[in-house]
């Protein structure tokens, strides 16, 4: 009896006479639509336990002291999906070996029988009625096993052993694609399991890699007609095999077929047949703009007429096109695509999510106005490319090759790579591209993520041969669809031992590049235009596309000024050290890099990362633990972050008025710029129902209006911003609160990205603002890139104001505050950030309107060592409503730790 793992199409669909029923354990069911195929989905009543020590001895068990679990599940619910403040020393999610059993009946033995298993992570060994049935390895795509003549009428025990151990070495079972990733691997069975029973031994294939046994293709398009290829395989274990006729009809959404065609299908075990349907004035899938579905329906049947199997599908008519130097065209129509990177996992589920899921973040897709989706960075769930199709969404679909091609032990031992992974991986591709193949929605297979910043062992290149050969394999599967791969490496501007220099543009048809201006390397919306256009020069026949680019979003974090300070990144051995996140600055981002983007025609596409928050063990950053916070929309699905509303207003024909800054609610200035992201004709802004200006379209760059110097009242502050959208209004409304204390003062952390500091005395600090010149830079970043300081603060009299001295801004700079007429006390906190300064070194002057106020200030001098605080002090009047300090070096640079200024 055959035993190998074979997979199913996530995009087909089997149609059978008889109501759907679910399996609750024991009773059977059946899928709808045609008698010919029997689909019993196998989800409740399962047996379950998490025992890394438990063998195989397990198949005599009767699961006595297991867990009750529905399917999906996965042991990894909470902690691999949680936001529970974490530290880099916490305990890490577990990864270790699960076994599933259930028990269930059927009346009868059907006479072809196969079990159906959506995903499970990453290994699974199954066994029936005690019989080991086989092992499949890989956590992402769908796999069977041929149960024919071991299923028994009655009871039936099936076991499942699911391993998500982390592989050491090479010849661990786990060590498949992906190796490594920025995302974490929840095990278990966390898809479907169900059972599929045919009537007779000559069905559609099941046995290719799960293929469904159809594929289909778009061969030519024109307003007047369009040619489709239907291939379609079978499979026949009848010992007479003879009289099998294949026929299959395209029929449209009001039930009528508008095209047909029928072959004789040879006599062998495994046949082929073609077919060609010749569709007059087709209706294509034209994306979101139309995205029209036919159904394509193929039916075996026998000499006497009578139907073996039928496989059905929805099925889009299009052709995509690339162009190196105009970008994309559907159907011959110029599409740009605007898209977002998704993971799988969702809050307190991880990966074990269904339809509604599934359906409630692509419908946050189209909300936001998103015409693509790249599903990072492995194959979803089937329910995902159907409703992605639904939806008019364009895909970029993606194998689990990330970060390595070795493991961290191999490499060590200076070993090649094993066969047996590069075996995998090809298996990996295949499924999937066969899997998926006639999804109208998939633009490109993409055969790696960053596989060039772990690609080199010993100065070995062990990347680019495995690139070259997953291309190859891809355009053997499916020659008419092109192959991306997303590239970090290419010119990136931190050469050194993590992030080796290697190439691998030019190797697929088409390419896209992970780029994280502003965040992980500093340059902005200039620089990543610059590093585009290079690549753009450098590959001048490779259509280009941005696969990544995005920041942290930390809803608890704010700003008063996005340019005050740095975000931080990862230091110099890779950890992650972000910790100031603030949603201004995140919008900051995507409003620089977005610009670049647009000016550049040639992009066929680019992707935010990424559209919700997702779980990752090894991050410890912003506000939150054990999670990447890039999302434009939190790990949950509740909160939309600002950016998101940035794209809204930029992508989507709905109205968009929306004031940003909304969580940032205790204010620390009473002076400040009110953003609002809008597709409005015309903005009116309102405090407090005062009219404080009006903004038209063309005053509002990427939809982006900007309310200047906006004097804030002590007390609560009700801000209103009026959307005109044609004959309708949108109105949006915020309330910040301005404490008479930072009504009348000013207190200022200086070099500090983030707002919100309380002082031992209690007043509230806002964030850098008001400078201009020198940069701001927390003391104890140990960042990639600008001064590394690495120094504590010594003498700070209470400690609950150290974080008033934890960052500086240094060079040559100024402040222009805004300050209502009057006479104020200036304090200025300094400290010698340098820990290795020597008297003299540095020394400069503060000037206040013009005169000099402290002379020739040498702070080591002055406090006798570096890292200690000082303070010095001096009264000023204010006429003209602002006050001008200057900070002018004549050793070294300037400094300046915080200051407060206070209304006499």
């Amino acid at each position: 009896m055959k035993t190998a793992m074979l997979r199913l199409p996530v995009a087909v669909r089997a149609i059978a006479l008889a109501a759907l029923l679910a399996c609750e354990g024991g009773a059977s069911g059946a899928a709808a639509g045609d008698a010919a195929r029997r689909t019993t989905p196998l989800s409740a009543r399962w047996k379950f336990v998490q025992d890394d020590a438990l063998t195989a001895a397990a198949v005599a068990t009767d699961g006595t002291g297991w867990q009750s679990v529905a399917l999906p599940h996965t042991w990894n619910q909470v902690d691999a999906a949680s936001t529970a403040q974490t530290g880099p020393d916490s305990k890490p999610y577990k990864r270790g070996r699960g076994w599933y059993r259930l028990e269930f009946e059927r009346n009868t033995a059907p006479a072809n029988a196969w079990l159906q298993f959506d995903g499970a992570s990453i290994v699974a060994d199954v066994w029936l009625n005690g019989s080991y049935l086989g092992r499949h390895r890989g956590a992402f795509t769908a796999f069977r096993f041929d149960v024919t003549g071991k299923l028994a009428a009655g009871r039936n025990v099936l076991l499942v052993k699911v391993d998500n151990s982390t592989p050491l070495h090479g010849d661990d079972p786990t060590a498949v694609a992906p190796l490594g990733g920025d995302f974490n691997m929840a095990g278990g069975l966390y898809r479907g399991v169900s059972l599929i029973e045919t009537p007779a031994r000559a069905h559609l294939a099941l046995g290719d890699h799960g293929a469904g046994g159809v594929y289909a293709d778009t061969i030519t398009l024109s307003p007047a007609r369009a040619r489709l290829r239907v291939r379609a395989d079978v499979e026949d274990d009848r010992t007479q095999r003879t009289g099998l006729t294949l026929r299959a009809a395209l029929v449209d959404t009001a039930g009528r077929t508008v095209a047909a065609a029928r072959r004789t299908v040879p006599a062998a075990a495994h046949a082929r047949a073609e077919l060609t349907l010749d569709v007059a004035r087709p209706h294509v899938w034209q994306g979101v703009d139309d995205p029209y579905l036919y159904r394509l329906r193929v039916d075996l049947v026998d000499d006497a007429g009578r139907l073996l199997d039928r496989v059905e599908q929805p099925f889009g008519i299009r052709q995509y096109r690339f162009d190196a130097q105009a970008g994309l065209f559907l159907n011959g129509r110029p599409l740009r695509l605007h898209g977002v990177n998704l993971h799988q996992d969702w809050q307190d589920k991880a990966w074990a999510i269904g339809p509604r899921e599934i359906d409630a973040s692509l419908a946050l897709v189209r909300e936001m106005g998103a015409n693509a989706v790249r599903l990072a960075h492995y194959p979803h769930a089937a329910h995902a490319y159907d409703e992605a199709d639904r939806l008019g969404l364009v895909v970029w679909s993606e194998l689990p090759f990330v970060e390595r091609s070795l493991t961290p032990a191999d490499c060590k031992a200076g070993a090649p790579i094993p066969p047996a992974f590069l075996d995998n991986l090809d298996e990996q591709l295949r499924e999937m591209v066969r899997q998926q193949y006639n999804h109208p929605g998939i633009a490109m297979w993409s055969i790696a993520n960053e596989v060039a910043m772990g690609g080199t062992c010993r100065g070995a290149d062990t990347v680019t041969p495995v690139l070259r050969r997953l291309h190859a394999l891809a355009k053997q599967e499916d020659p008419g669809r092109p192959t991306t791969l997303a590239d970090f490496n290419e010119d990136y501007p931190i050469v050194g031992p993590m992030f080796p220099v290697l190439p691998t543009g030019g190797i697929t048809d088409i390419w896209a590049v992970n780029r994280y201006h502003l965040w992980y390397y500093p340059g902005g919306g200039a620089a990543f235009g610059a590093a585009l256009d290079r690549f753009h020069a450098k590959y001048p026949a490779q259509p280009l596309g941005v696969s990544e680019y995005g920041a942290g979003a930390a809803l608890s974090h704010q700003t008063d000024n996005p340019l005050g300070g740095l975000v931080g990144s990862m230091d110099m051995h890779g950890r992650t050290r972000v910790v100031w996140q603030p949603e201004g600055y995140a919008s900051h981002v995507h409003e620089q890099i977005y610009a670049a983007l647009a000016r550049r025609d040639y992009l066929w596409g680019t992707f935010v990362w990424s559209m919700f928050d997702f779980g990752s063990g090894t991050r410890h950053e912003g506000d939150i633990g054990g999670t990447n916070t890039k999302g434009l929309v939190t790990f949950d699905r509740a909160t939309r972050k600002d950016p998101f509303w940035f794209y809204k207003a930029n992508w989507s024909s709905a109205p968009v008025t929306y004031i940003t800054g909304r969580r940032y609610t205790e204010r620390a200035y009473r002076t400040t710029d009110v953003r609002v992201y809008s597709n409005a004709a015309t903005v009116h802004l309102l405090l407090n129902g005062r009219a404080i200006g009006t903004r038209a379209a063309a005053d509002c760059p990427q939809r982006t209006c900007v309310f200047a110097h906006v004097t804030l009242d002590e007390g609560t502050n009700r801000l209103e911003a009026r959307g005109m959208h044609g004959g309708a209004t949108v109105v949006d409304t915020v309330q910040w609160t301005l404490a008479p204390d930072n009504a009348r003062n000013v207190y200022l952390a200086a070099g500090q990205i983030a707002t919100g500091l309380v002082s031992a005395s209690g007043h509230r600090y806002g964030s850098d603002n008001f400078f201009t010149g020198g940069q701001g830079t927390p003391l104890e970043l140990d960042s990639p890139y600008g001064p590394r300081f690495g120094v504590r603060v010594a003498n700070v009299a209470d400690a609950r104001d150290a974080a008033l001295w934890a960052a500086v801004r240094h060079g040559t700079f100024g402040y222009r505050i805004p300050l209502p007429d009057g006479r104020y006390r200036v304090r200025l906190g300094f400290l010698e950030p340098d820990r290795e300064a020597q008297p003299g070194a540095r020394r400069f002057r503060v000037d206040a309107g013009g005169t000099t106020r402290i002379a020739d200030l040498d702070i080591v001098a002055a406090a006798g060592a570096p890292a200690t605080a000082i303070e010095r002090a001096f009264d000023v009047e204010v006429t003209d409503g602002s006050l001008r300090l200057d900070f002018v070096p004549a050793a070294g640079e300037a400094v300046l730790s915080n200051l407060a200024i206070e209304r006499l």
